[in-house]
């Protein structure tokens, strides 16, 4: 008898799809002449993320650094016991979540009546005001997060789906 693997993908891809067109937005406008500073520092890591950095599984012929980012983010939620904040928030969103330090590190315990900071940070208001940041921080309020109960909890709330082998 064979052993079962799993296999997580995330459960819509539009969500990757809608994080991929905002960001491409904030693109367009950092490299605006008349863009704010943090849209313009923030450039080099925006170009990262859009570099095949966001999961695309519609790809039917996918590159290899795509191939790489879908292995980054599945080995994220089958290898490690721990995540952060950051990292199950780029994983909700099928973004490669090797870049969780590029965000914020207080965005789990931002209150939304606080984001004065947070406002002067185009990328990380973006990953800030989507819902699966403020339904993550509401269930986690940790930046350290047992990977079973996110995953379980992911699934729960169909942000991931499990594929058995």
């Amino acid at each position: 008898m064979s052993e079962t693997t799993s296999t997580y993908k995330i459960f819509h891809n539009r969500t990757a799809e809608n994080i991929k067109f905002e960001i491409c937005r904030l693109r367009e406008s950092a490299l605006n002449t008349n863009s704010r500073i943090d849209e313009r520092n923030n450039l080099e890591f925006i170009e990262t993320l859009l570099n095949e950095q966001i999961l695309d599984f519609k790809a039917l012929n996918p590159s290899k650094r795509q191939l790489t980012t879908r292995s980054d983010w599945h080995n994220f939620l089958v290898n490690k016991t721990k995540l952060s904040f950051n990292e199950c928030l780029l994983i909700l969103l099928g973004i490669n979540p090797i870049h969780a330090k590029q965000l914020d590190s207080d965005l789990y315990k931002t209150k939304l009546n606080d984001v004065t900071n947070m406002k002067k940070d185009s990328l990380n208001l973006i990953f800030f005001q989507r819902v699966e940041n403020h339904l993550l921080r509401e269930r986690f309020q940790s930046d350290s997060i047992n990977k079973e109960e996110f995953i379980k909890w992911a699934m729960d709330y169909k942000y991931l789906r499990k594929i058995e082998d």
